[in-house]
C-alpha cells in the first residue's frame, strides 16, 4: 500500500510508520511500497490467490484480495494454532467460538477451556457483521503479534481494497462495520448481575452485548482473571448494530482479569465503541483509537482496571464522547466503576463532551492532553457519589491531575452545563498542575507536533510522577500525554491510520 505525497515531512513519518501495519498482504518486515500479493484479481472477492496453501486442517475457501483464505469457524474444542503462511488469510466464518464456557468458577460440568493460539503476522477476516469471535470463560486467546508482524483482524471488504482501492473512498477511510468484532470473557467481578446475583461474586453473571442464540456470559470473583494476550494487534472496520442499544464493539472485554496482557492494540473505524470493558480488572497499555464511531474508551459495570498510553484520533466529523464511563448507581460503594487512565492524549473535533461520567462511576485521569473542539466533561448528577455540586474528593468523584484542557473550542466550557457543574470546575481546580482557562477556553492552546506528540507547552506542564501509587500497573514517568516526544515512537511500526488520518 503507498499512500498520497504532500509536501510536509509529517505525512513521511506517518508513510513509514505505517508500513507495516497497513501491508496485510505481507505482514512480515516489508517496505512502505511493498506490492499486494501477486496471482492476480482483486475486488468483489474474486481473483486468483498466491498460490499458497492452507496448513493441514483448514478447508480451504474462495481467494479474496489475490490471498489463499482457510476457514476457521464453529466452536474450537481443543488447543488451536493458526499458523503465519505468507499470501494466506484466514476466514471467521460466523460465529468463532473460542472453548465453551466453564462457568464463574470453572467447573461448568459442559465446559471445554482451550487456548486459540495466533502467530505473528497473521490476518484473520470477516465478511459480515454475523463474523465474529468470542473467547469465552476459562479460554484463553494467544494473539502476540510483533511491531515488525502485527495481528491484523480485518474485513472481506478491506482485504479486497487493499488490491483494488476505491479512489473515492481512499483505502476505507470512511467504512466500519464490515465484520463483527472480538470479544474477550472472563471471571472477574462485575456489578450488574443476571437478576438474584451479588455483586462481585462468582454468583454474579451478565451476558455480553451484541452475542444471542446462545447469549455469551461473563463475570465471577477472580481479580486474576487470564483470558490470554492480545498485543501488537489491530482490529479494522469492525461493529456491528444487533438491535438498538446493541451492539458489537471492535473489542469487548467483559469481565476479564488482570492476568489478561493487553499491549500495543489498535481499533480503527470502528462502527460502535472502540474498546468497551464490562466490568474486570484487565490492564492495558500502548492503545491507538483512531476513527471511531461511538466512544473509544467505554468502561461499564464495576471496571475497575488500569490503561496508560492512550492516543484517542477522532475522525473530523465521526465519533461520540472519547471517554463513556457508566454502571450501576446502586452498586456505588460495593462495585463502582472506577477506571483510571494515565498518559493520554485525546485529539477531536465534534460537538460531544471528552470525558462523560454517568451513574456509579468515578475515574481519575492523570497526565493528559485534550484537544477537543467541544466541551471537555459531561458529569450526570449520578456520577461519583451522586451529588454534582460538591467535589467529594479522589476516589469518591471523577478526578483530574495534570491534565491540559484545550477544549472548548467551538464556543463551549469546561462542562456541557451553564453555569458550569459545580463538582466538575472543583475537582479541576483541585490540582494545581491542570491547565484550563475558566473564563475563556480558547486561552488554553497547545503545541502538539504532527498532531499527538508533545511539543514545549506540553513538555512545560508539570507531570504527576507517582503514577504507580494510583494502580501499581503504572509506570512512573515525568511528562503528560501519550507520546512524550519526537524521540518516543512506541505507536511507530505497528499501528496505522494516526495523525494526519492517512487511512490504513
Amino acid at each position: 500500500m503507498t499512500f498520497r505525497t504532500t509536501a510536509s515531512s509529517l505525512v513521511l513519518l506517518f508513510a513509514a510508520a505505517c508500513s507495516q501495519g497497513s501491508n496485510i498482504a505481507s505482514p512480515g518486515a516489508t517496505g512502505p511500497t511493498t506490492p499486494p500479493p501477486t496471482g492476480g484479481g482483486g475486488g468483489n472477492g474474486g481473483g486468483g490467490s498466491t498460490g499458497a496453501s492452507c496448513p493441514a486442517g483448514f478447508a480451504q475457501g474462495d481467494p479474496v484480495g489475490g490471498l489463499t483464505t482457510c476457514d476457521v469457524s464453529g466452536t474450537l474444542l481443543t488447543n488451536t494454532t493458526l499458523p503465519y503462511v505468507d499470501g494466506v488469510a484466514y476466514r471467521i466464518a460466523g460465529r468463532l467460538n473460542v472453548g465453551v464456557d466453564t462457568g464463574a468458577n470453572g467447573t461448568a460440568s459442559s465446559g471445554t477451556a482451550v487456548d486459540l493460539t495466533i502467530e505473528p503476522g497473521v490476518v484473520l477476516f470477516g465478511s459480515s457483521g454475523s463474523d465474529f469471535v468470542v473467547v469465552n470463560r476459562g479460554s484463553r486467546i494467544i494473539a502476540d503479534g510483533t511491531e515488525a508482524q502485527p495481528i491484523i483482524f480485518t474485513s472481506e471488504a478491506d482485504l479486497e481494497r487493499q488490491v483494488d482501492p476505491d479512489p473515492a473512498n481512499d483505502l476505507g477511510r470512511d467504512n466500519d462495520a464490515e465484520w463483527g468484532g472480538l470479544i474477550l470473557l472472563g471471571s472477574a467481578p462485575i456489578n450488574r448481575c443476571i437478576t438474584g446475583s451479588a455483586y462481585g461474586t462468582d454468583s454474579c453473571e451478565q451476558a455480553i452485548e451484541g452475542v444471542s442464540a446462545p447469549n455469551a456470559v461473563y463475570g465471577g470473583d477472580d481479580f486474576d482473571d487470564d483470558s490470554g494476550i492480545l498485543r501488537y494487534v489491530q482490529v479494522r472496520f469492525a461493529g456491528f448494530e444487533v438491535a438498538p442499544g446493541n451492539e458489537l464493539n471492535g473489542i469487548s472485554f467483559g469481565g476479564v482479569g488482570d492476568s489478561t496482557i493487553v499491549d500495543y492494540v489498535q481499533v480503527y473505524n470502528n462502527s460502535d465503541d472502540g474498546v468497551e470493558f464490562f466490568g474486570g480488572t484487565v490492564n492495558a497499555k500502548h492503545l491507538v483509537l483512531v476513527g471511531n464511531d461511538d466512544e473509544s474508551i467505554d468502561t461499564d459495570n464495576g471496571y475497575q482496571g488500569g490503561i496508560q498510553y492512550a492516543l484517542v484520533w477522532q475522525t473530523p466529523g465521526r465519533g461520540d464522547n472519547v471517554t463513556e464511563q457508566s454502571s450501576v448507581a446502586a452498586a456505588y460503594g460495593t462495585l463502582p466503576s472506577n477506571p483510571k487512565i494515565a498518559n493520554f492524549t485525546f485529539i477531536g473535533d465534534n460537538a460531544d463532551e471528552v470525558f462523560k461520567s454517568n451513574s456509579g462511576s468515578i475515574g481519575q485521569l492523570t497526565n493528559g492532553v485534550i484537544v477537543y473542539n467541544g466541551e471537555c466533561i459531561d458529569w450526570d448528577v449520578t456520577a461519583g457519589d451522586g451529588d454534582n455540586t460538591v467535589w467529594a474528593g479522589v476516589g469518591a468523584d471523577p478526578s483530574f491531575q495534570s491534565v491540559l484542557f484545550d477544549c472548548g473550542n467551538g464556543g463551549g466550557g469546561l462542562t456541557d452545563d451553564t453555569p458550569e457543574t459545580p463538582a466538575a470546575v472543583a475537582a479541576v481546580q483541585a490540582d494545581a498542575n491542570n491547565v484550563y482557562d475558566l473564563t475563556d477556553p480558547a486561552n488554553v492552546s497547545n503545541s502538539l507536533i504532527g498532531d499527538f506528540i508533545n511539543g514545549p507547552t506540553e513538555s512545560g506542564v508539570t507531570a504527576f510522577g507517582d503514577e504507580s501509587s494510583i494502580d501499581p500497573f503504572f509506570m512512573n514517568v515525568e511528562y503528560i500525554g501519550a507520546v512524550e516526544n519526537a524521540n518516543d515512537t512506541w505507536w511507530q511500526g505497528w499501528a496505522c491510520g494516526i495523525g494526519t488520518n492517512e487511512p490504513c
